[in-house]
């Protein structure tokens, strides 16, 4: 049998704080998993990198690029092969405090093609895309291929560039861990799954350059040096180097090396999170979001 026993009037005061409390935290929590399920939503509506997006012509080049949401200019650049859709999971929240603006790499994505492909010569074309513009201040979030060009755009535009997220990005293939440079030396077309062809063939404006696409990517990775250790120091960006502590491709002692080379820079290293590291919003967007919007 249930025994009922009387409350004081002291535990019912606390039973009704506790629940208060409870139920703040319910709400809370709520609220929480309504962000995320609107979000992932969005993200799952929207298909980033095919959104209907413009194009403005640098140097005689198409390039494409989406803009989402309202306040200071915020440049996305994408990894190697890659394009827009690589940073679909982290659009949505980065919208509601920047105005995102995702482009496509010269050759990469729904941008058309150029002669050849090196990180300066990217660099040189977002460092125009951003003139032509107009836009006076920017921050960047460059991810792997797209750090290494953010980085250099720094440098070309000193005076325009307010902060860089550094993510997965190194300084020349030597940086690489055994398996990462193995993979760079014996790269082809036949190690990658067959969606990534279909998927260039159905947003690239060459959509025959495949080939030609795969070739000079290669040749561009295994250039000496990407980023020359030289100017690391002449950075005036503030920087977040940012690395994941699973990365296959980039040992943590080289995040280190780069962080303690630019002068007005911060590390961070994601816990369990391998080189894709924009692919895990509810890790990276606080940590993203917190350094762009500090004084």
């Amino acid at each position: 049998m249930w025994e009922l026993i009387p409350l004081s009037l002291e535990n019912n005061v606390e039973a009704h704080m506790i629940f208060i409390r409870f139920k703040r935290y319910f709400l809370s929590v709520v609220v929480i998993t309504l962000l995320i399920s609107v979000n992932i939503s969005i993200a799952q509506a929207i298909e980033f990198g095919s959104n209907n997006g413009d194009y403005l012509e640098v140097n005689t080049t198409k390039l494409y690029y989406e803009t989402y949401g309202d306040g200071v200019p915020l440049v996305l650049l994408h990894g190697g092969l890659g394009s827009i859709s690589n940073f679909k999971a982290v659009i949505p929240e980065l919208a509601r405090h920047f105005k995102v603006i995702a482009v496509d790499s010269p050759g990469h994505g729904r941008s058309e093609q150029i002669d050849s492909l090196s990180y300066q010569i990217m660099a040189e074309y977002i460092a125009t895309f951003i003139d032509d513009l107009k836009l006076n201040s920017v921050n960047i979030l460059g991810y792997s291929d797209g750090a290494i060009t953010g980085l250099l755009v720094s440098h070309l535009r000193p005076q325009k560039v307010h902060r860089l997220i550094f993510g997965a990005g190194a300084l020349s293939p030597s940086a690489s861990t055994p398996e990462g440079l193995a993979m760079l030396m014996n790269f082809s077309a036949d190690m990658l799954p067959p969606e990534w062809e279909e998927s260039y063939r159905q947003k690239s404006p060459n959509p025959d350059y495949w080939d030609e696409f795969i070739q000079d990517s290669k040749n561009m990775w295994l250039d000496e040096v990407w980023i020359s250790r030289e100017i690391l120091p002449e950075i005036q960006t503030k920087v977040l180097v940012l690395f994941g502590d699973r990365d296959p491709f980039i040992p943590l002692k080289h995040a280190l090396e780069i962080y303690e080379l630019i002068p007005e820079s911060e590390l961070g290293i994601l816990p369990n999170t391998p080189h894709e590291m924009f692919q895990y919003p509810a890790i990276t967007n606080p940590i993203v979001i917190d350094f762009l919007l500090r004084d």
